[in-house]
């Protein structure tokens, strides 16, 4: 069974084309395999389609913010340093 920490607040899953709250999916994961549930991990993680036991699951991913080594999050522009 899945639980509410497995299921981070930048994804967003859909059952059939409706949005699912985090309880909702719990409640579902109740009904999946070890396997199912294996595969339903591994796709919050990266996203994606996947059909587990009838129901069409698409899981999408906010853009991925990179931290550096200090834990804060980088500019996804480089700054560039102009000598004048």
């Amino acid at each position: 069974m899945l639980s509410k920490q497995s299921i981070r607040k930048e994804v967003t899953i859909y059952l059939n084309g409706e949005i699912l709250s985090k309880d909702e999916i719990i409640e579902i994961s109740k009904d999946f395999s070890e396997k199912e549930e294996a595969r339903f991990r591994k796709m919050i993680q990266q996203g994606g389609n996947l059909k587990v036991g009838g129901n069409r699951y698409e899981i999408k991913r906010d853009e991925n913010k990179s931290r550096n080594n200090k834990g804060d999050y980088e500019s996804p522009f480089k700054q560039q340093f102009l000598d004048d």
